[in-house]
């Protein structure tokens, strides 16, 4: 039987490719799902009290809504900095958010 080195083995395996980085954020999944819970509760409760808003009060929480989502859906899955990037974004859409509900009073 021929005596494969490490190195070798890891060559042939794609998933220890050292091209493809590790997934290191797969178990933060949970943690972002339950981010995105709360603030679609928020903003489901502030929908169901009636709450009177402009058009682009409206669109805005929609907006920063769809881009925690959107992020949600793809940071477990980054590495480096695309991973910087999507997280970057999703905590300027929840500082958004945050805001808008500070101005309207629902904080």
């Amino acid at each position: 039987m021929e005596h494969v080195e490490n190195s070798d083995r890891l060559a042939q395996d794609p998933r220890f490719n050292p091209s493809y980085p590790q997934r290191v954020h797969v178990g933060e999944r949970a943690h972002w799902e339950l981010l995105l819970k709360t603030w679609s509760e928020k903003i489901s409760a502030l929908e169901s009290a009636g709450t009177s808003l402009d058009p682009r009060t409206t669109a805005q929480i929609q907006g920063a809504k769809d881009q925690i989502a959107e992020a949600v859906r793809r940071l477990p899955g980054e590495v480096g900095g695309l991973y910087h990037e999507d997280r970057h974004r999703l905590e300027e859409a929840v500082r958004a958010l945050e805001r808008i509900f500070q101005k309207i009073g629902r904080a």
